[in-house]
C-alpha cells in the first residue's frame, strides 16, 4: 500500500528533542507504519471528538495515529513515553 506519513508539529518537535539513538528508532517505526499500518496497533483510543486512534507502543514511546484509508494517509496525532 502507498501511504502517506503526516505528522503533527508536536510530534516532530518531540522527535526532535530525543536523544539520537531514540530518534532513529522512532523515525524508522513510524516508516513501518507507513508502509502497513494495520500491523502494529497494539490497542485503541477514543479521542474527545470521537475519533479512533491506533496506539503502538515500541521502544518505550506510544505513537497515536490515524490510517485514514481514503485519503492514503497516516496521521500520527501524539508520541509519548509509554511510561508517562
Amino acid at each position: 500500500m502507498n501511504y502517506r506519513l503526516l505528522l503533527d508539529t508536536e510530534v516532530v518537535e518531540f522527535i526532535a528533542g530525543l536523544p539520537r539513538r531514540e530518534q532513529i528508532q522512532v523515525r524508522k517505526r513510524l516508516g513501518e507504519i507507513q508502509t502497513t499500518p494495520t500491523r502494529f496497533a497494539d490497542y485503541q483510543e477514543r479521542e474527545s471528538d470521537g475519533r479512533t486512534l491506533d496506539v503502538h507502543v515500541h521502544c518505550g514511546f506510544a505513537i497515536y495515529y490515524w490510517d485514514d484509508f481514503a485519503d492514503r494517509h497516516i496521521k500520527v496525532f501524539r508520541i509519548r513515553r509509554a511510561d508517562a
